[in-house]
């Protein structure tokens, strides 16, 4: 239902805008929990004992390798969970539309490392790589084998944690987006416990002998290329599961979903195949080779982001649309929350200057706490609604204060 104000502009009725936003909340699971234990989903059972076979299986792997040289390759886990870490808060930071609750996030960090890394992929690869090697022998397993093998058990076992938590947090996983993010914290998880890995059997393979230097290299040559690892491949991977499963608030999309799902398993065999493939006459050579190839699939994962997130920017816009009509927001601050960094940077010009940063910072942060506010209200006006929207024009103020 639309008026005609001032010279015969059509304006959305305020009733539309309403309803649009309730449906956007309803949609996007925006303000749900998420609450882990639930003894009576079959889900939870399955994800406890992977998780829990997987940790025992951790606690024996890693006991005796410690113990013998642990002290030397303290600062390589160190420097990895360090990485570990940025790579969380990088993650975080682009889960700005509609944020994954905290548990959600570490129930898929815990999945990647524990259970799809040591209770699944660790037991998968070795067994099917032998059966390469005795089918087609020891050369054709040395050049194949790993890209054969590795990027079917490893997709599959952290689209498995994706599965499960898709249907123990329902009311959450409701985007391809969200799909995104929780597939790329079970790739998060899943880097650093394979990097952690590959740093104790590397110090282990001299006896012992220079531990610390050799987990130490191992560890930052894999640092230097994991923004073109797991991280990359679950998030797609994870998008692909919600297309070809489809959640209420994005439509089933097979097509999408096998071809999301098959991109980074291709992908992950190509990195695995790359000595197979490519022509490495040189160490200069193979550098190059690394650059362009890790450059090409940090392409890729922005363009899947872009691909699944704007329903999510969507769904932001309805939700605080209301705001603007009503004047608590301004056309360009709720653009800025809702929009990339070109409508971001175009907030900054607008005040310009410092106050323009500032302007993009304080307000449209403040805009988003305004609509997690209203998300856990349904968008009815409370107390903790009034307050997000007082904060939001006392920000205002603050900033134009300083022009």
């Amino acid at each position: 239902m639309t008026t005609a104000v001032g010279d015969n502009a059509p304006q959305i009725d305020s009733t539309d805008l309403e309803r649009d936003r309730y449906d956007a909340i309803t949609k996007s699971g925006r303000g749900e929990s998420f609450r882990f234990i639930q003894p009576r989903n079959l889900c939870w059972w399955v994800y406890l004992v992977i998780v829990g076979y997987g940790a025992a299986l951790t606690v024996t792997m890693f006991a005796a390798p410690w113990h013998a040289y642990g002290d030397e390759l303290g600062t390589t886990v160190f420097v990895l969970l360090v990485y570990g870490a940025l790579l969380w808060w990088f993650t975080r930071y682009i889960d700005r539309y509609t944020p994954v609750p905290g548990k959600l996030v570490l129930a898929a960090l815990v999945w990647g490392a524990i259970g799809a890394t040591m209770a699944i992929a660790i037991n998968a690869n070795g067994p099917i790589r032998t059966l390469w090697a005795k089918g087609f022998g020891q050369q054709f397993s040395a050049e194949w084998s790993a890209g054969l093998t590795a990027p079917l058990t490893e997709e599959i076992s952290k689209g498995l944690g994706v599965v499960l938590l898709i249907y123990l947090a329902p009311k959450v996983i409701r985007t391809a987006f969200d799909g995104f993010i929780v597939g790329a914290f079970c790739g998060l998880g899943f880097q650093i416990l394979e990097d952690i890995l590959y740093s104790f059997n590397l110090a282990g393979s001299h006896f012992g002998a220079d531990a610390g230097d050799l987990g130490f290299g191992v560890a930052v040559q894999r640092m230097l290329t994991g923004l073109s690892g797991h991280i990359l491949f679950s998030a797609i991977f994870g998008a692909g599961i919600v297309y070809l499963l489809g959640r209420p608030g994005e439509p089933r999309n097979v097509a999408r979903g096998l071809g999301l799902m098959a991109l980074p398993v291709a992908m992950h065999w190509f990195w695995d195949s790359m000595g197979a493939l490519l022509p490495q006459p040189s160490e200069a050579v193979v550098i190059l080779e690394l650059l362009i190839i890790v450059l090409v699939f940090i392409a890729i994962v922005v363009w899947v982001f872009h691909l699944v997130v704007e329903r999510e920017r969507m769904y932001l816009r309805a939700i605080l649309a209301p705001e603007a009509a009503g004047g608590v927001l301004t056309e360009d601050e709720l653009m800025a929350v809702s929009g990339d960094w070109k409508q971001r940077r175009h907030l900054r010009k607008v005040a310009g200057g410092r106050e323009g940063r500032r302007r993009e910072s304080w307000v449209t942060e403040a805009a988003g706490d305004l609509a997690d506010a209203l998300a856990q209200s349904r968008g009815a006006t409370t107390p903790e609604v009034e307050f997000a929207r007082s904060e939001v024009t006392r920000l205002r103020g603050a900033v134009d204060a300083t022009v």
